[in-house]
């Protein structure tokens, strides 16, 4: 079953016809108060969507379709506790982690918000705990290298370099992948004598994680470092693994079993990042995160901040053909945002099944790209500005730096608003004339440098990176996220399409083992070879060499 009415769907039909042919400029001619009735300031950060194809009318349409899919029934069951992940049969409880209290929503069990409670007052004291544990070490620790992978390093790493200090008293390190070169990169970086490593795994099982905590335990012997497995900490919904595995049940932080991955980046999975931040500053973070919950929560939808975005996820995907979003952070210390959103928004939205099974009847998740800063005008702007597809992008600036290099930031400040004017300008006969036409161009030259405008962006602007700020930018992309699946009617929970690729990892392992040392496969292998295409097979051969 569909969540989308006939009636809706042609009332967006209408709206984008108009939109395509229209465009955006027009929309400022018409209104001339557009820029402020468009614009949204969340204390944490200003939003513009004046740039976008957002109306009125696109939000009257939007606030309809809400009602018809109860919208804000399904907001409820998120905050108090249903199973809204209905495959899995799980409830969804990441916000519990940024407030406990649960702005005093009623939760369908009487223990959750103990739970949630137990789980940050433990981790604080446990962070207190490991701190002074690592001051009484007779060598000071300068290192710390953060084992995890997915939701277990993305989040961790992007509040990490969005947050240190420009001098950090130590510096964290980041092992992720099972490609070796990356563990090597890092402990190159990294004094054995001065180390500690925080392995991070819900189940304390992952095979990427492991493998690495073996490599590095390895690495501390070959250094002379005895009892390598003590200098380790170990973050996990399974304590009883970890200490199996050899760690020191003193050096075992655990957080719920709800915490999903992807959403755990407020929970102790982010002990690392703490370590060097330290705990005010976090609590500061989830601060952010909980104030964007509860203008989440409270907020009508043509109020609502992510509910609106979510909007124009859908109306871009489904209605304008916009197959990609585009996101470009005009702040290094943002670097890792991308990559976190598109786990965040990927994983959770990029299914072709509806909540009860049934193959979807509208596009879902976009394809999440983007960059950093300056770098990317020099590659893939070219693109969005020329291409033939439509791409919404959306540019994230910061007001203030944390450096004294004033002309470097005002010049960063103004290339991402020049961007996102010159996306919506373009420029056509008229001004490539007027600019270049006494310079002796062939005609080609200057059709050449003719671009249409009317191509949409968005805009966030930050007073300065925080970690409130930061905290409520997350929580933004999550109920976006978690709005766009209620849209599409989707669960944004579960990620089953993961696990089929995991599964022949480990039936494809044995025979990769056996091509490599040259050796032939044993019977048995060979027939299992035979159960995959033949592409794989010929790769699989090839390894042989």
């Amino acid at each position: 079953m569909s969540s989308i009415s006939e009636s809706i769907r042609a009332q967006l039909g209408d709206l984008a016809a108009r939109d395509l042919e229209q465009g955006i400029k027009s929309k400022f001619a018409d209104h001339d108060q557009r820029a402020n009735d468009f614009s949204f300031d969340a204390d944490a950060f200003f939003l513009d969507l004046s740039k976008t194809h957002i109306s009125k009318e696109l939000v009257d349409v939007y606030e309809r379709f809400a009602e018809e899919i109860d919208f804000a029934g399904r907001r409820r069951a998120l905050f108090s506790g249903e199973k809204i992940n209905v495959t899995e049969q799980r409830s969804v409880l990441h916000t519990l982690l940024r407030n406990p209290q649960n702005q005093g929503i009623e939760m369908t069990s009487d223990d959750l918000l103990a739970q949630a409670s137990d789980a940050n007052q433990q981790f604080a004291a446990q962070l207190e705990s490991i701190q002074a544990s690592l001051h009484e070490r007779d060598h000071a620790v300068k290192h710390i290298v953060h084992v995890g992978i997915g939701g277990s390093a993305l989040g961790p790493q992007l509040a990490y370099e969005a947050l240190k200090p420009l001098n950090p008293a130590m510096e964290l390190f980041f092992v992720g992948n099972i490609d070796a070169h990356e563990l090597v990169a890092v402990l190159s970086q990294c004094d054995p004598h001065a180390t500690v490593v925080v392995g991070v795994s819900k189940t304390f099982t992952t095979a990427e994680t492991l493998k690495n905590l073996d490599s590095i335990s390895a690495w501390f012997e070959d250094a002379g470092v005895m009892q390598p497995r003590k200098r380790f900490v170990a973050v996990t919904a399974n304590p009883i693994n970890a200490i199996a595995y050899g760690i020191d049940e003193a050096n075992i932080v655990s957080f719920p079993n709800w915490v999903g991955g992807r959403y755990s980046v407020w929970s102790s999975v982010s002990l690392s990042v703490a370590l060097v931040i330290g705990w005010p500053a976090f609590q500061q973070f989830l601060e952010g995160a909980a104030q964007m919950d509860a203008h989440f929560y409270n907020a009508e939808p043509k109020d609502n901040l992510p509910f609106l975005a979510a909007c124009l996820d859908h109306y871009y995907a489904n209605y304008l053909g916009a197959g990609s979003r585009a996101i470009f952070a005009y702040d290094y210390r943002l670097r890792s945002l991308v990559p976190y959103l598109q786990q965040l928004e990927t994983e959770s939205n990029g299914k072709d099944r509806q909540r009860d099974g049934l193959p979807v009847d509208q596009q879902t998740s976009a394809v999440i790209w983007g960059g950093v800063g300056t770098d990317v005008q020099h590659s893939v702007f070219q693109m969005l500005h020329q291409g033939t597809a439509l791409m919404p992008a959306e540019f994230i600036l910061v007001a203030q730096a944390d450096h004294h290099h004033t002309s470097h930031h005002n010049e960063l400040l103004a290339n991402g608003l020049a961007q996102t004017a010159a996306l919506l300008a373009g420029q056509d006969k008229e001004v490539v004339n007027r600019l270049h036409g006494d310079e002796g161009l062939s005609e080609s030259a200057l059709m050449a440098k003719q671009f249409s405008g009317d191509r949409p962006s968005s805009t966030f602007l930050l007073k300065a990176l925080t970690p409130f700020s930061l905290g409520a930018v997350l929580a933004f992309y999550e109920h976006r996220t978690f709005s766009f699946g209620v849209l599409t009617n989707i669960n944004s929970y579960d990620q089953m399409g993961v696990e089929l690729g995991k599964r022949l990892a480990k039936q494809i392992r044995p025979l990769v083992d056996a091509s490599v040392e040259g050796i032939e496969a044993a019977s048995d292998a060979k027939k299992r070879a035979e159960e995959f295409d033949p592409s794989t097979r010929q790769l699989l051969a090839m390894l042989k060499g």
